[in-house]
């Protein structure tokens, strides 16, 4: 190397070396600055994009709300452009949207555990946004940049089943007002289109989610905090939403239609017991009223019966049921309208909606197919119920079985059935909808035709059971309708139906008529899903009602006046039948001193904000527009042919 140096040829080469190094470390250095200064503009445009591609998504849900699309319409957004100079360089945006309406494969399940997918309505915002280079856009194309980006966002329609408690008006079917107390914890969300009336009985009532009312919260038991007891946030004097009566998009898109017999819908009953995907039926339709008649004895019964006076003879009628059975299959994914009255149980699988014209009777279980009983069906990934009445929806006291002809009280448990909270009584794994409406009447004015979840059978008294009876010489009788052998049916005011020793059922105000020792409280209501009903029906009531009184023993089932007091209850021990002790109870098991589920174990099905049962009644505010639930927002490739059809 010395050598080299010393000759005038190698110094040349070192410094022609020299320069060669300088050079490409300048031309390094200038294409690291150029790498790094293109990286700058490609990140500033990317976050610059995707800033207005978010932007983008509120327009267009704004534009849906307002502007509701049907299936395989298409809208197509103005395009928007935007300039943005940062002083080192300028950039220019387009902006292109066009929503539309299709069926796809809908996510359901939580998002932290397993999903499953179902087909379902929904509302898709494309949006694509291109860059340039410049601030001008009359040279956007030729000076376009290599940053081209697209997003996918979907919209749910809102439905009532977003709400954990939904009412029109919240007050009672007889215009009385409704309360929370310190025993309602409530998890989801909760709106009503009247005033929501709070007390602090037991403490105040605690909700979780948000709460909003177009009218304002009132307080009967003075001042509150407002964060204890609305935890999830309040707003008064909120929008109005439009409670529909009619289940027009289940009626019109269902797969099964159960159709009324001869003598019409309110005159049939379909008993459904439904198995996953599958179920059984039985059809009851009811008889043209048939003319009976008894007479009245004293005494009754007796052996022989000529040994009694005859009094007088009532006449009324009556209507048998004829039953016939069936079968009803693919129900996943699918709506079923039933154009009668619906009595309902059974396990579900998949997203099933069941809807009906009339009365819906749970007589049984509402169960999910995935869902262990008692657990919360967040993390079900397929199993999905909704039920729609267009009257109202109850659980039923009990029933003669079609089947087995047994007489069964379905739906009631002892308190310590389960773990507490939940309870023996009934589970209901459903989003519920009672659409009933019985006319324009003030919140405050008596309406029994409203929409209600309630429970039947809600002023228990005694009635006298058929008996067998022998004489001496061996021959058997058989003795029915007793209470209608003792006492004038229909009644008068000179002769009324017994309110005191004994206090007796109406003829068939029981549907197990007559039942000697009905029961009062009845357990546990254990709820998972959502409750939207035009009035808030009762799930349990005091003995001695003064919500509707009829103390007088005056029967108006339909208004809600069925005898006198029911508790504390009162034996009453027949005089001809001997050990026959007329006396209502308790379920075993099931504390309490009222009528019907002393306790409400009561749990939103979080499922529902994102995906709502098919076809389940859709969510409208006053004035038209229409709520929307984000489902899923994603960056995509975009479809640049589409794109180009429609801009």
């Amino acid at each position: 190397m010395l050598s080299i140096l010393k000759q005038e040829n190698g110094n040349l080469s070192i410094v022609m070396l020299m320069a060669v190094i300088g050079m490409v470390s300048g031309l390094s250095m200038s294409s690291l600055v150029l790498r790094d200064f293109r990286n700058l503009t490609y990140e500033f445009e990317n976050v610059q994009a995707r800033h207005l591609l978010r932007s983008d998504a509120y327009r267009g849900q704004n534009f849906l709300v307002s502007n509701p699309l049907t299936i395989g319409e298409v809208f197509v957004l103005p395009e928007r452009r935007f300039s943005l100079n940062s002083g080192d360089f300028a950039r220019s945006f387009k902006l292109r949207s066009y929503v539309e309406k299709t069926r796809e494969n809908t996510l359901i399940g939580s998002d932290t555990g397993i999903v499953g997918t179902d087909n379902m309505d929904v509302f898709r915002l494309n949006t694509m946004v291109s860059t340039a280079v410049g601030s001008s856009f009359n040279t956007f194309d030729s000076n376009s940049t290599r940053v081209v980006i697209g997003s996918s966002l979907t919209l749910n329609q809102s439905s009532f089943a977003e709400f954990m408690y939904f009412t029109d008006q919240d007050t009672s079917p007889a215009g009385k007002n409704v309360y929370f107390y310190g025993s309602d914890v409530i998890e989801g969300k909760v709106h009503s289109n009247s005033d929501i009336q709070i007390k602090n009985v037991g403490g105040w009532p605690t909700f979780l989610n948000l709460v909003t009312t177009t009218g304002h919260i009132v307080s009967h038991s003075g001042e509150y905090d407002e964060e204890e007891v609305f935890q999830g946030g309040l707003i008064e004097e909120y929008d109005g939403y439009i409670f529909p009566k009619e289940a027009t998009t289940l009626r019109h898109n269902a797969r099964h239609n159960l159709m009324a017999g001869s003598t019409g819908p309110e005159n049939t009953i379909y008993l459904v017991r439904v198995n996953k995907g599958q179920s059984t039926f039985w059809r009851g339709d009811l008889s043209v009223p048939i003319r009976k008649s008894a007479t009245v004895w004293d005494p009754y019964p007796s052996i022989p019966l000529d040994a009694a006076d005859s009094l007088f003879t009532n006449s009324f009628t009556i209507r048998d049921t004829i039953w016939t059975s069936g079968t009803l299959g693919q129900l996943s994914g699918n709506g079923i309208w039933v154009d009668a009255n619906l009595w309902l149980e059974g396990t579900f699988s998949g997203n099933q909606t069941w809807g009906c014209s009339q009365n819906i009777y749970l007589v049984g279980d509402i169960l999910l197919d995935m869902t262990p009983l008692g657990e919360s069906p967040v993390y079900n990934p397929k199993d999905m119920v909704g039920i729609v009445s267009e009257k109202s929806i109850l659980i039923k006291y009990g029933y003669k079985d079609p089947d087995s002809l047994a007489r069964v009280h379905p739906n009631c448990g002892a308190d310590d059935d389960y773990t507490a909270p939940a309870g023996g009584g009934i589970f209901i794994y459903a989003a519920m909808c009672a659409l009933g409406d019985g006319g324009d009447t003030s919140a405050t004015d008596p309406n029994f035709k409203h929409g209600v979840f309630t429970f039947e059978y809600q002023h228990p008294h005694g009635s006298t059971p058929a008996i067998n009876g022998e004489d001496d010489n061996g021959d058997t009788y058989f003795f029915d309708w007793i209470d209608l052998h003792r006492y004038r049916y229909p009644p008068t005011s000179s002769d009324p139906w017994p309110i005191a020793n004994p206090s007796l059922d109406y003829p068939w105000y029981n549907p197990l008529w007559p039942e000697a020792r009905p029961y009062l409280e009845r357990g546990t209501i254990n709820v998972y899903g959502a409750i939207a009903q035009r009035r808030r029906g009762f799930v349990h009531r005091s003995g001695n009602d003064s919500e509707y009184p009829s103390n007088d023993g005056y029967w108006d089932i339909e208004m809600d006046m069925c005898g006198g007091p029911v508790t504390p209850p009162v034996p009453y021990n027949d005089p001809v039948i001997q050990n026959l002790v007329l006396l209502p109870r308790n379920w075993p098991g099931a504390s309490g001193s009222g009528v019907g589920y002393k306790y409400k174990n009561y749990n939103f099905d979080y499922r529902f904000l994102n995906t709502q049962p098919v076809f389940y009644p859709e969510a409208q505010l006053t004035g038209g527009k229409k709520p929307l639930a984000h489902g899923s927002w994603s960056i995509v490739i975009p479809d640049r042919p589409k794109f180009n059809r429609y801009f």
